[in-house]
Order: structure tokens, then sequence, then C-alpha cells
């Protein structure tokens, strides 16, 4: 019976480490294309454009290194979604576009963003404004 309570114990213990995330926490960079596919090499993402959308102003990447860079920006970040955004203005659209498709998400806040019909919270950290304000100046 100890055996059994101690194995438990230990499951239990396992389960709570390496558990990365609570349910319903979404890391932002899973919304948008991958850079390269894995099993062969090949490009995925072939250009990222992003609009500031107070004047229309748009910047395109379509260089690898820059690729990287800019998809860099928006990786780790963990967020929470949900529908509420009535209140929310973006201020950038970032846009992925791959030989096939493009997607798009606003950004709001450095740690609010609209993809689609859901706003997701950035649960720490989130985008730095001020490279992305850089990116117009």
């Amino acid at each position: 019976m100890k055996k059994l309570a101690l194995l438990l114990a230990l499951l239990f213990a396992a389960l709570l480490f390496v558990s990365c995330d609570a349910p319903g926490v979404i890391l932002l960079d899973s919304l948008m294309p991958p850079l390269m596919e894995k099993t062969t090499g090949y490009a995925v993402t072939t250009e990222i454009r992003i609009t500031k959308l107070t004047t229309g102003e748009t910047v395109s990447f379509t260089e690898p290194a820059d690729l990287n860079n800019v998809h860099l920006q928006f990786e780790g970040i963990k967020c929470i979604r949900d529908k509420k955004f009535d209140d929310i203005q973006p201020l950038y659209n970032v846009a992925f576009f791959t030989a096939t498709s493009g997607d798009s998400f606003d950004v709001c806040t450095s740690t609010d963003f609209i993809y689609g019909e859901y706003h997701y919270d950035a649960m720490r950290s989130g985008v730095d404004f001020l490279w992305l304000e850089g990116l117009f100046n």
C-alpha cells in the first residue's frame, strides 16, 4: 500500500513538473505559419508584411534573416484567448504569406492581439513596441 501511495505521489509530482501550461494557454507563434518545413528544410513563409494601421505605412520582409528576426519577435508569447475585444483598437497588422496562402493578426498593445474573432492577452511579456515603432522611423 505504501509503495502504491509513493508511486502515485511520484507520478503526480512528475505530471506537475512536466506540464508546461494551463489549459487554454496558447503560444502566439502557433498562429503563424512556420518559417521552414522541418522535414524538408524548404521555406514556408515567403513574406511578412507589417502595417502601421494609423498611417497605412507598410514594411515588407522577404530575406530569410529578416523573416527569422520578425518571427522571433512573436515567438514564445503565451496568451489566453477570449472573445471580448470591442474596446481594443488595433495599431499594427502582421501578415504572413506562404506560397499558397496568407494569414494575419493585429497587434493592439504590447500584450493584446486579435486573430480572427478572438482576442489574445499575453500572460507575462509581449511584443517589443519599440521595435515595432522603429520599423517606421
